[in-house]
């Protein structure tokens, strides 16, 4: 989380402020100012938002993460296009899915000439030879555009793929996981880890 300068989050000015309003509740209780210790706990509170908000937005901001794309309605459309099975898989599967195919739209960078629904099914190829690894970090990754239908990841040129396709017999989330265009990407992904 903190990529950058600790001393941008201004931790040696928040910490003894707080310190400082948390002693206050005890000592005003003590004292039986009973009010003053609530409006003391309301404060320490709201200053603890403010700082943990500016804190995030600093961590984000060090870290260079990009927010995922959110797909739309006519992205979800191409997705049932692209695998026939995706209303058959359970729910927290779709939503997995489609999270991950956000963050690799919002990540990887593609050069050459690119269709959008190829991209979008290289995303979907991605997320599903990713589905046991977790969160990939792919802001790296550049893919190039070769000829007939062909890609390749620019750290491994020498291994040229095909743009996925699926097809409807593949019902399952393990038949997808373990269709050749997957497997041969997965074995890519791990060459480049």
């Amino acid at each position: 989380m903190t990529n950058g300068s600790l001393n941008s989050y201004r931790f040696s000015f928040w910490i003894p402020l707080f310190a400082g309003l948390l002693i206050l509740v005890p000592v005003f209780i003590w004292s039986g100012f009973i009010f003053l210790a609530k409006i003391d706990g309301f404060v320490v509170l709201f200053l603890l938002l403010v700082a943990m908000r500016k804190w995030f937005a600093l961590a984000r901001t060090n870290n260079n993460r990009v927010e995922r794309v959110q797909l739309s309605t006519n992205d979800l459309f191409l997705l049932q296009q692209i695998i026939p099975s995706f209303k058959h898989l359970p729910s927290s599967a779709q939503r997995i899915l489609t999270d991950q195919i956000g963050l690799f739209l919002a990540e990887a960078q593609f050069k050459g000439t690119w269709t959008p629904k190829a991209q979008f099914t290289i995303g979907v190829a991605v997320a599903l030879a990713t589905w046991d690894a977790g969160y990939l970090n792919k802001q790296h990754w550049v893919l190039c555009a070769a000829e007939n239908n062909t890609y390749y990841i620019a750290d491994l040129p020498e291994h040229i793929l095909e743009v996925p396709v699926f097809v409807v017999s593949e019902h399952t989330l393990s038949a997808l996981l373990s269709s050749e265009c997957v497997v041969s990407l997965k074995k890519v992904i791990e060459r480049l880890s």
